[in-house]
């Protein structure tokens, strides 16, 4: 049903209220045609969205004003909207429990293994430093290998810290995006 159909049997059955309710009434009605036009719903949707002329025309009879008889057909669709934050809730527990959290563990696991490899590797470099007035006639290959720990010291260290601030910034990406999912849904 159009706009002008739907208005009409609104009219009519509003007929035993006052001159003055029905403009208002008819005025308030032919406005939420424009606001929904205006979003891009068709008439007919509208008119769907509406219910049927008789039972709106029932609700301000019984002295519903528009704003209260409109937010009544709209609480519906904010309860489906509840029922998919639940779902999606869900959604971000489990995937959480079963896929991000031990990625996460593993990944800090992970970094902390190389932490100790490098308190390893400063470790055997000082133990070489100390060692080299010992190695005589290896005394050239003591120090270039003394230079390569230091080199593979500090490519590590480098490394470490780069991965630890990705780690960092995608845990907060990832944090932003299961509050979005919570909130918003899928």
């Amino acid at each position: 049903m159009n706009r002008k159909e739907y208005l009409e049997r609104l009219e009519n059955e509003l007929g035993q209220m006052s001159y003055k309710d029905v403009r208002d009434i008819m005025a308030d009605i032919n406005e939420h045609f424009d606001e929904g036009i205006a979003h891009g719903k068709t008439e007919t949707e509208i008119a769907s969205g509406l219910g049927n002329p008789a039972e709106l025309a029932k609700s301000f009879r019984e002295g519903g004003t528009v704003a209260s008889v409109l937010q009544k057909k709209q609480a519906p669709v904010q309860n489906a909207r509840q029922k998919d934050t639940t779902a999606s809730a869900l959604f971000v527990i489990l995937f959480n429990l079963f896929v991000a959290i031990p990625l996460w563990v593993a990944i800090v696991s992970a970094i902390i293994t190389v932490c100790a490899m490098e308190v390893g590797l400063i470790t055997g470099l000082i133990a070489l430093i100390l060692a080299v007035p010992s190695f005589g006639n290896f005394l050239g290959a003591g120090i270039c290998l003394a230079i390569t720990i230091l080199l593979v010291i500090i490519f590590v260290a480098v490394l470490v810290i780069l991965v630890t601030k990705y780690f960092a910034i995608g845990t907060g990406k990832y944090i932003a995006w299961n509050k979005k999912i919570w909130k918003e849904g899928l």
